[in-house]
């Protein structure tokens, strides 16, 4: 397949990915959230974080607790290829959720495709749900590699992250929050532990 193929139909296969992730997402999915008065548990200290590496070990990170590992592979008929995907999933609480998901994409998608996969990515999740207000969004170079990160909210949930196009790969680190639980440290401690392998 060439890369011309592949340039009209990613805004699709984001729009996709970005429903894959609102999936494994109560809080943003606008699921059930059990309600409690524990907001000392939200802004537990971070340094009791574990550092984690993934099941495919292209990358490490801290997760307030082990993370739940989901792994799936996506059938993309138009395309005519599979887009496979991992989502780690960490509760600090019952109301704050971290997230890793890693999106695999056919080798001949390669970085060059990075800033517009980064903003078809954010434009997916913005058109995905008419109430999402989009706060920031910024482009920037993370180890070298093109990088989004944005700040959404929806009614009373936030959802904030960073997406990242490494090769042929999509890294989005994202924290959701009730907005009373928002915890700014423990977000940078998630995002910036983010480590490549070697």
């Amino acid at each position: 397949m060439s890369k011309k193929f592949y340039e009209p139909s990613l805004g699709g296969i984001l729009s996709s990915l970005t429903a894959l992730t609102l999936l494994v997402s109560p809080l943003f999915a606008g699921g059930a959230i059990v309600k409690e008065n524990k907001k000392s548990e939200a802004l537990a200290a971070t340094t009791n974080w574990q550092e984690f590496r993934t099941v495919c070990g292209k990358c490490k990170m801290k997760f307030p607790k082990n993370p739940d590992h989901l792994s799936e592979k996506m059938r993309l008929a138009q395309e005519g290829y599979d887009l496979k995907y991992d989502a780690y999933i960490s509760a600090a609480d019952q109301q704050t959720i971290y997230l890793l998901l890693i999106a695999q994409y056919p080798e001949f998608v390669d970085q060059s495709y990075a800033k517009m996969s980064l903003e078809s990515f954010l434009n997916g999740i913005l058109t995905h749900n008419p109430n999402n207000q989009l706060i920031f969004a910024d482009l920037s170079l993370v180890d070298g590699h093109e990088a989004l990160d944005f700040f959404i909210r929806t009614g009373g949930v936030y959802f904030k992250g960073r997406a990242l196009m490494v090769k042929n790969s999509l890294y989005l680190m994202a924290m959701e929050c009730e907005v009373q639980n928002y915890d700014e440290a423990s977000y940078n401690t998630f995002v910036t532990s983010f480590k490549l392998a070697k």
